[in-house]
């Protein structure tokens, strides 16, 4: 069903005209370095200091992992060219010559589609330092690629378009890149590829990858960026052009108060995401600076430096650095899907970087980005079924229809700048993960959101919906201290003539929810746009001839692998408590802690499951820090109301046996 609130993409620009750069906005104090502290960091774990140079390779010399490979390759020729890493020299010129070698024998194998590009990057930055005879050895093996023979993902291969998804625009870079080389011409390769990628974009100038993951969507549009960067206005750039733009605008507008890219589809909560999402900023923010929109471009500078700051805690904090956003063993492989393993993805943290760190122009001063002044509501195309608002500081991410290999419809994440990302949600729990969990733990479609009791008085919950449910998006205010909207849903799953709504108000008080169980003969207590009390119980709310009482779910962190929390507990409200950062539920209902432990990519919760006798029900979330003092307060008082504090179920040396590797 289509939204009451108008299309988003006229009304971004207009809003970041009308924003003002507060007395005390302060600066990231981020330069470009940065890029390259992250390149380092995602090379780290190979051990590259201690390799000689058949390094990677396997008795024939050939890589092992060759889309791996490629990527070490291009990450360290953009340290090496940029002043750090010296020492790799002799290492790096060694891989290189293996990978220009090896990349033209390379068939049947979809990792060659990546690695062109890759090794391209790694040609141009280190020509200017290699010896005539070093460049015309690499220029050699890059000239003799044939997309037809070498690549996986083309027409000659592929003929069905519907098929032909991101990997090809990987390719695609390459070839261009190749091109401006002088090792090939590229036109025709890109003219019969480009009318197949087309229509994949959205109105917004989003891609729809399969599922249309909202990774793979700004992975397919930073590789074009990558082809802008480099000097391509062949054809099909005007269109192409447009959809950056506007693509770009909904990334800008879809990062979290904490700085993170959303939850959404495969391969999400990987530190490569924000990684990514700098490089999308960068490449928009010298856009925005050419065409003299100074406002715009230092927004997209601001939400760049906030993207790659906002994954130091699990990249340069901890040792060894995490290639997915949660503390586990590394060999455990938690929250990650087959392909994804540590060998591939930790280096893909660097070669995004690296695509951030040649897009960046340094000058462009920092202005406030929507993440963190708020005052809106944006919802994507019905491809990505996603709706995200800012206001006070936080901000709020739903699934309105869910992928249940990778999320649950409802409310799937709550951040504010400062606060763990995981405490309070930072993407839903799914019932059938794609990705890697312990067999200890429950698979469950789980967000924060509500659900409807059986005449057996068993329930089922909005999280565990999602083909053929349709719903309504009515926003009521767009302030940026305070956002109000409501998402009323009907459809495939609920019962016949059942509608449930819910209604938010997001300001720094917290999120303030009311949720309602409307059925054909019901009154569902408030009123869609009545803002949540707690205070006030929900079952005194008016309900002629009630539909049946209401249950809400609200996952409370338990542990991240690392880090663990404890949970209080009482009749109405639930605290989990992390260091000094708190998350507090507080309802008209009443709230019970399940004992079951499920998880995400992020980590492990327990469900607080709310009911009220009515067909209606409030909750207040929220983000809060306990100073020093209050928390040994807290920590000598009377723990009657206090629940076993969550334990970390492995051994600790797991965890420290770790750290030399």
């Amino acid at each position: 069903m289509n939204s009451s609130h108008p299309a988003p993409l006229p009304g971004l620009s207009a809003y970041i005209d009308a924003m003002e750069r507060p007395d005390d906005f302060t600066p990231t104090g981020y330069d470009k370095e940065l890029y390259l502290d992250l390149m380092e960091a995602a090379i780290q774990p190979y051990g590259l200091d201690r390799a000689d140079n058949t390094w990677g390779t396997d008795r024939e010399g050939r890589p092992q992992d060759l889309q791996t490979y490629c990527r070490i390759i291009s990450v360290l020729a953009g340290l090496i060219a940029a002043g750090r890493q010296q020492g790799l020299t002799p290492l790096w010129e060694s891989m290189m010559e293996t990978g220009c070698r090896e990349l033209p024998l390379t068939k049947g194998d979809q990792m060659a589609d990546f690695c062109t590009k890759e090794l391209l990057l790694a040609y141009k930055s280190m020509k200017p330092h290699a010896s005539a005879i070093q460049r015309e050895s690499w220029r050699t093996g890059l000239a003799e690629i044939n997309p037809a023979v070498n690549y996986v993902y083309t027409l000659a291969s592929i003929p069905d378009s519907e098929r032909l998804h991101n990997i090809n625009l990987y390719n695609m870079a390459g070839e261009y890149l190749r091109e401006t080389e002088g090792m090939t011409d590229a036109g025709d390769y890109l003219a019969a590829h480009w009318p197949v990628q087309l229509p994949k974009f959205d109105g917004n100038g989003m891609y729809r990858d399969p599922g249309c993951p909202l990774l793979y969507d700004l992975a397919a549009r930073c590789h074009i960026q990558l082809m802008f960067a480099f000097g391509y206005r062949g054809a099909f750039y005007g269109e192409l052009d447009r959809k950056l733009a506007a693509g770009g605008m909904m990334t800008l507008f879809m990062q979290s108060a904490a700085g993170h890219f959303p939850f959404g589809g495969r391969s999400g909560q990987f530190q490569f995401n924000e990684a990514l999402a700098a490089a999308c900023a960068e490449f928009e923010a010298a856009r925005y600076r050419r065409l003299g929109s100074l406002k715009l471009a230092g927004a997209f500078k601001r939400s760049a430096r906030l993207s790659a700051g906002a994954i130091l805690r699990w990249v340069r904090d901890v040792s060894p650095p995490r290639h997915v956003k949660n503390l586990y063993d590394i060999r455990s492989g938690y929250g990650t899907e087959p392909y994804a393993y540590y060998d591939k993805y930790m280096i893909t943290l660097g070669s995004f970087a690296y695509m951030a760190y040649l897009f960046t122009e340094d000058d462009i001063a920092e202005q406030p980005c929507p993440a963190e002044r708020g005052g809106y509501v944006l919802e994507t195309s019905p491809s990505f079924h996603k709706v995200f608002a800012a206001a006070g500081g936080l901000s709020v991410q739903l699934d309105t229809a869910a992928d249940h290999r990778y999320d649950a419809t409802g409310l799937g994440r709550l951040h504010r700048a400062g606060f763990p990302a995981e405490l309070a949600l930072s993407s839903p729990l799914c019932a059938v993960p794609a990705y890697r969990l312990p067999e200890r733990l429950r698979p469950i479609s789980a967000a924060v959101g509500p659900g409807w009791e059986r005449e057996d008085g068993t329930a089922d919950y909005l999280s565990g919906l999602g083909d053929g449910l349709e719903h309504v998006l009515s926003v009521i205010c767009e302030e940026s201290a305070r956002v109000e909207f409501s998402i009323g849903y009907c459809g495939a799953g609920l019962p016949d003539g059942v509608t449930v709504q819910e209604t938010y108000v997001l300001s720094e008080k917290g999120l303030d929810i009311t949720a309602a169980i409307e059925g054909p003969d019901s009154k569902a207590g408030p009123s869609a746009g009545a803002s949540a009390e707690p205070e006030a119980q929900a079952d005194e709310a008016p309900a002629a001839r009630p539909a049946g009482a209401i249950r809400y779910r609200v996952p409370l962190f338990c542990g991240n692998g690392q880090d663990r929390s404890s949970i209080t507990a009482e009749r109405h409200a639930a605290t989990v408590a992390l260091g000094r950062s708190r998350f507090t539920v507080s309802t008209t209902g009443d709230l019970e802690v399940e004992e079951e432990r499920c998880g995400n990519r992020n980590g492990e919760y327990r469900l607080a499951s709310i009911r009220s006798n009515s067909p209606a029900v409030r909750l207040r979330l929220r983000l809060w820090s306990e100073e020093p003092e209050q928390q040994a307060a807290a920590a000598s008082a009377s723990g009657a109301q206090k629940m076993k504090p969550i334990g970390w179920p492995f051994p600790a040396a797991d965890n420290k046996g770790e750290e030399g590797k």
